[in-house]
């Protein structure tokens, strides 16, 4: 005879094979999500080790952190110096740089993340840089610092900001030498040109007063000749000064030629001192823009010879040197003393004598000028571009 079947031990056997089945399947998701958590251990390592930037993993250990793993940038970085320092603690390596240490510590403690910018030996090469830090706390018990060179971005941003600042003080200059440049012009029509025609205005009001009231053509006519005598003093004049301006040779035959006409028109007027001239360029080698600097300074290094220097010679030379065009006026004259003038800070020395207005012109056009003189051992300005 039979034995009657338990339904109800057989609705648990049931559940058991269910839940076992279950528990199998659990069991291989687990293994999965542990097999896609270990792959994605292993990314990250590999775009930790990998990124560009260099990277230095710090984990706490007590009241220290030590240095428990780097990146392939970092080893490049400190010339594959970084791995000599592998468990070594914070308190070692920073031991100079206590704010490092405590950004360390505040990021950990905060959770957050530190950034800054400073000044920084390496702690491997010992090399001066400048790094951007950047702190990052990563979870259950480590920091991240990354550590970017900003040393050539700083520099350059340095450089601009000087660069600024010398655009600034060369714009200022160059208002200072147009206003100078124009009381100069305003002197010139005034003490010449305006006298000239002050005294043709009188010479024309006597020849009419000579012709309509007193009937004396004779003295009308001496009026007119002296008038005539004026009028061409005054183009003389206008000429001189548009020379002064701007030479016309200049425009038509070039920089070389109108060194060779001012040194032989200077020779004339100043008959004692000996003019020389040393020309190694051709016209072509000198840009356009640089033909009236190189005129204007040469003009008032010559003149400044001529009537301070009481030299008996002057060298004028123009020439390559280490690739830069180089402007030379060198007299045998008297000389000054130069520390004398820098001592006693006698900018009217200087402005006197032009010495000023040429360093302006030089500069103004990204050259240079240095001015050598010693006391009764004559003087050599050299402008360089």
């Amino acid at each position: 005879m039979r034995e009657k079947e338990n339904p109800a031990g057989a609705n648990e056997v049931a559940v058991l094979r269910q839940r076992v089945a279950e528990l199998e399947q659990n069991e291989i998701r687990l293994r999965r999500m542990d097999e896609m958590i270990q792959t994605e251990k292993e990314r990250l390592k590999i775009q930790y080790r990998l990124t560009n930037i260099p990277t230095i993993t710090w984990q706490k250990k007590g009241n220290d952190f030590i240095v428990a793993d780097y990146n392939i940038t970092m080893e490049d970085f400190t010339d594959g110096l970084i791995g000599n320092f592998l468990d070594k603690p914070a308190s070692i390596i920073y031991e100079n740089r206590p704010d490092l240490q405590l950004n360390l510590n505040t990021c950990f403690n905060d959770h957050g993340l530190i950034k800054l910018e400073t000044p920084y030996q390496m702690f491997t090469n010992k090399k001066q840089k400048i790094i951007a830090f950047t702190f990052i706390y990563m979870p259950p018990d480590s920091v991240i610092s990354h550590m970017e060179d900003i040393t050539e971005r700083k520099v350059a941003e340095q450089k601009l900001r000087k660069s600024e600042k010398q655009l600034r003080v060369l714009s200022a200059q160059l208002m200072t030498m147009q206003e100078r440049q124009k009381k100069h012009i305003s002197r010139e029509l005034h003490d010449s040109i305006g006298q000239y025609l002050t005294a043709i205005k009188f010479s024309m009001e006597n020849t009419i007063l000579q012709l309509n009231e007193k009937q004396d053509i004779a003295k009308a006519t001496g009026f007119l000749d002296a008038g005539i005598n004026l009028l061409k003093q005054t183009i003389d004049e206008v000429r001189r000064i548009m020379m002064d301006l701007r030479p016309s040779i200049l425009d038509d035959l070039g920089i070389l030629a109108t060194i060779s006409w001012f040194c032989r028109e200077l020779q004339v007027v100043y008959t004692s001192m000996k003019v020389e001239q040393d020309i190694q360029l051709a016209e072509e080698d000198i840009p356009e823009p640089l033909k009236i600097i190189i005129y204007r300074i040469l003009q008032e290094a010559l003149n400044n010879a001529a009537k301070h220097s009481r030299a008996s010679g002057v060298l004028v030379s123009l020439k390559k040197v280490k690739g830069r065009i180089q402007l030379t006026i060198e007299d045998n004259g008297r000389g000054f003393d130069m520390k004398k003038v820098a001592m006693d800070d006698d900018i009217s020395v200087l402005e006197g004598m032009g010495l000023i207005s040429m360093r302006e012109r030089a500069e103004l056009t990204g050259g240079s000028l240095v001015i050598d003189s010693r006391l009764n051992k004559g003087t050599a300005i050299i402008a360089s571009w």
